[in-house]
């Protein structure tokens, strides 16, 4: 039996680095004295003889009324100090309720466990426990409401059943009773989810204050910048924060792994090949290793693989241990997660293979060793999943794998960002108004909305109007009350971008498989799209959006498929531009549109593309969201049209042309190091910030430009790009590191996104964004002969009338906006600093407005060194020509509009 330095051994070509975080020793305090007599007696026989110093804090501070958040890591008994408070509260009088809520079904079963401890030792006539969750029985449901003091459940069910019945079905009695409220593992609560869940908490403080109480929160996070923040923001009450750690950790030795170099194919091995190399070592090592991957198609693609790997003896001499890894992921049935989970901590399996589910503290046994498929996103999350291996005090083993993005490349090359430097904010937008707007319908309905509550949402002011509109909402004495007969709570999804969803059903069995919402619906089940479900390959039939339905069938593929996903920016609102050096920024509302028009196949084990379909029937999504977008400069749009490899920059082929697999894009290669450098800025991870190219008009040229767009992945927007508009300088400078940084030679998917992109005019391109200056002399592009940026002098303003020739071939040369206006004037003057045009009246009909004068103006400062407090005016010439169109256009007006026939 090889160990895990063994295993490792073989595979040094592949680290880069190695960190040995050093163990620490745990720091005790004495049960508290105060404590009930009772509750010592209880965790004594427990075999608590003393408290971690953070556990006797948490007990002290919640019983002195205060609301708190705990910040220890992972196993640090966190769950203890909530139970302390909580139990004695209930112990003094039993009519007290607290809820303890999970943001996942999973940890909710997880920790009944512990609580069962104090149920059995107290007996159930003074202490009684249940989940209270979408799973939970009619009956059970029933005894819960009734008779249970400590209720678990999740944000999804406090928005569906207890906020909407809280005056019936023996809710009344929980919520005039609710002493605590429990909210573990806050940092899962960012994001869009986390909005969603701040106003849930809104509603719900409105309901306790309704019924009389005013409970108080005990919260734990993962290590985050900003938790109390976080729990201020999340729960609406002034919090105090414990964060110094007693408990002890045992050593952790982390390795840094860069996939290997394939010189034959030029590139690296993914991350999804080198897991099939060293999770089947493991396996049949008896190594207990989890392994988190990026998607739900890399944890079954892995899966798969290993399985594979590892059933391949034909003269069966060796045990089978294919049946010792499994996949963990959203999608499953609570059974099937259930049943991974036993085996894990039974050991009946050696490995799983998990998206972030299992990142949070759910106890799945000790472990020996975590593998990272890739950087998490965050430091949180790698911090987090850091520590689901050596729970028990043993060693514990982390191999973080890079993949070829620029975040992961750079953690590879700087290790010490990652273990030193402060952890990441959480951010979150309560104040959203999409998210506001469902929250304040269902607000209307658990209660009559009226002016007080304008302390409770924000924008209620806005929103009541709108939805009386509607007629959603009707007024009866200065009160708002919901005019529906449903509660529109069950209309909110907390965790998707729709509530709407879609059935995955087995054609041939006739069996649902799972439910997602309808945007992943159009990602991944379009027609000839392979889904995996535990290593079950099934082939997408059809979507029928009409009946909410996904159609497959198991099938026995050799590929799994990627969508190709082009979209559309359309601008709606510009709030805010901002110009320095050549940086045209702006922050505002758009709508983005997403069409799957076709998909790839990826061949299993070589990840080989064999080929490309396109769909009869384009599948769209439409939101409307925030976004931060940058004007390519003029002179890298003339370069990369000129490459030929710029697809982006030229006029768009109708739908149906467009059925080809896409050429790359060298305007791809300036979205991904950007979008890369702004998520390392505001903190945000791969589903949080999109990024593209678009068309616009330019607001001063009234030019048709191009641009960089960065936009939140949420209706609304949540704050990421209005962050990457305000450090807009500072990330281009980022993304030029990043380029510059990576240890390709000339390009590779880490820094630019593609092997084929040139570095070098990427560098080049974010260069340009600050002056003009010479393409590389190693940089040929084809039909750009003897390109140079250098500068073209500025026409002097004293000399202005000599050279107005020039400055109008300059004009025609750059296509400026008006070049063939300014060649329709029939003289000019200049009067001090005053530029005057004469044009025919007809003309200035056109030309006079404020928009145009300053888009010409803008123009000009290119060309001419304008002098201070310019002025531009444009004045009739009064000429005979002039006079004679416009008795022709009278006489042609007054005898009608025949003239239009002849």
């Amino acid at each position: 039996m090889r160990t895990i330095q063994d295993i490792l051994a073989t595979y040094a070509n592949r680290i880069l680095s190695k960190k040995i975080l050093p163990a620490r020793k745990a720091s005790f305090s004495s049960i508290p004295d105060e404590m009930n007599q009772e509750l010592k007696d209880c965790i004594q026989q427990m075999g608590y003889k003393q408290l971690y110093s953070h556990q006797a804090e948490m007990y002290q501070r919640a019983m002195q009324g205060k609301s708190v958040v705990i910040t220890t890591g992972t196993a640090s008994g966190k769950s203890l100090s909530f139970y302390l408070p909580v139990i004695e509260r209930i112990l003094e009088n039993p009519s007290r309720r607290a809820l303890f809520i999970y943001p996942t079904k999973a940890l909710t079963k997880d920790q009944l466990r512990n609580i069962v401890e104090f149920v059995e030792y107290f007996g159930k006539h003074r202490i009684q426990a249940g989940i209270y969750d979408g799973d939970t029985p009619a009956n059970e449901r029933s005894r819960i409401r009734e008779e249970a003091n400590i209720i678990l459940t999740n944000p999804d069910m406090i928005n569906a059943t207890f906020l909407p019945n809280h005056n019936r079905y023996g809710f009344p009695h929980l919520f005039a009773n609710l002493d605590f409220i429990v909210i573990d593992e806050l940092h899962a609560y960012r994001g869009a989810f986390g909005s969603h869940v701040s106003n849930v908490m809104r509603r719900l403080l409105r309901i306790c204050n309704y019924h009389g109480i005013t409970p108080k929160f005990l919260c734990s996070s993962a290590t985050i910048a900003n938790p109390a923040e976080l729990a201020e923001n999340i729960c609406h009450q002034p919090f105090e924060l414990i964060e110094k750690d007693g408990s002890p950790t045992p050593e952790k030795e982390i390795l840094f792994w860069q996939p290997e170099y394939i010189k034959e194919a030029q590139r690296k091995r993914s991350v999804t090949e080198e897991l099939k190399g060293l999770l089947p070592d493991l396996i049949e090592n008896c190594t207990r290793v989890i392994t988190f991957c990026m998607s739900r198609r890399e944890t079954e693609v892995v899966t798969k693989e290993c399985r594979d790997i590892l059933a391949q003896d034909p003269l069966k001499l060796a045990p089978d241990f294919s049946d010792k890894i499994s996949a963990y992921r959203g999608g499953y049935t609570p059974l099937e997660r259930a049943k991974i989970e036993k085996d894990l901590v039974e050991g009946s399996i050696y490995g799983v293979v998990s998206t972030s589910a299992l990142e949070l503290g759910i106890d799945i046994g000790a472990l020996d060793m975590v593998v990272m498929g890739g950087f998490p996103g965050t430091r949180a999350s790698f911090w987090q999943q850091l520590g689901r291996a050596g729970r028990k005090g043993n060693k514990a083993y982390a191999v973080l794998m890079l993949k070829e993005k620029p975040m992961d490349q750079y953690v590879g090359m700087n290790p010490n960002w990652l273990l030193q430097s402060e952890s990441e904010n959480a951010v979150i937008d309560k104040n959203n108004l999409y998210i506001q707007l469902a929250h304040i319908r269902a607000a209307s309905a658990e209660l009559p909305l009226n002016i007080d509550d304008i302390a409770t949402f924000p924008d209620l002011g806005e929103i009541i109007p709108l939805l009386q509109k509607e007629g959603e909402i009707s007024e009866h004495n200065a009160q708002y009350q919901w005019s529906g007969q449903v509660s529109p709570a069950h209309e909110i999804s907390l965790r998707n971008i729709t509530s709407d969803t879609i059935k995955v059903v087995d054609r041939e069995k006739e069996k649902t498989i799972t439910t997602v919402d309808l945007v992943q619906a159009k990602k991944e089940f379009y027609p000839g799209a392979i889904y995996l479900h535990d290593s079950i390959q099934y082939k997408s039939l059809d979507l029928d959006l009409e009946s909410k339905t996904a159609w497959v069938k198991e099938v026995g593929s050799n590929y799994y498929t990627e969508p190709h996903k082009p979209g559309t920016i359309d601008i709606l609102m510009e709030h805010d531009q901002s110009e320095k050096h050549r940086i045209y920024s702006c922050f505002g509302d758009v709508r983005v549109s997403v069409l799957v028009s076709g998909y790839k196949m990826i061949q299993f084990n070589t990840h080989q593309n064999l080929g490309y379909e396109g769909l009869s029937q384009i599948l769209q999504t439409q939101m409307e969201t925030e976004a931060c977008w940058i004007q390519i400069p003029d002179n890298v749009v003339k370069v990369f049209v000129a490459t030929g490899k710029a697809p982006s920059l030229e006029p768009q082929k109708p739908l149906e042309e467009d059925k080809s697999i896409p050429r790359f894009d060298y305007t791809e290669g300036l979205v991904h190091c950007l979008n890369a450098a702004a998520a390392m800025r505001v903190m945000a991870t791969h589903s949080d910030l999109g990024g593209t190219i678009f068309g616009f008009a330019h607001p001063k040229s009234h030019k048709h430009k191009h641009a960089i767009i960065l936009y939140d992945e949420y209706p609304g927007g949540l704050g990421f790009s209005e962050k990457a508009f305000e450090y807009i300088d500072e990330i281009i400078k980022s993304a030029g590191q990043l380029v510059k940084n990576c240890s390709c030679q000339d390009g590779c998917p880490a820094c630019v996104g593609d092997h084929r992109i040139n570095k070098h005019l990427i560098l080049w391109a974010l260069r340009s964004f600050y002056k003009e200056v010479d393409l590389p002399k190693d940089i040929k592009v084809e039909g750009l002969t003897n390109y140079t940026n250098a500068p073209i002098p500025k026409i002097d303003w004293n000399n202005l009338k000599e050279n107005w020739q020039v400055v109008l071939s300059r004009f025609e040369k750059e296509n400026l906006f008006g070049s063939r206006f300014l060649k329709q004037s029939s003289a000019l003057e200049t009067k001090g600093s005053q530029l005057i045009l004469y044009y025919a009246d007809s003309s200035l009909k056109l030309a006079q407005k404020p928009e145009v004068i300053e888009g010409i103006k803008s123009e000009l400062s290119k060309v001419i060194l304008l002098p201070e407090h310019f002025e531009l005016h444009l004045r009739p010439d009064n000429g005979e020509a002039n006079l004679k169109n416009q008795l022709k256009l009278q006489r042609m007006m007054s005898n009608g509009k025949g003239y239009l026939n002849n």
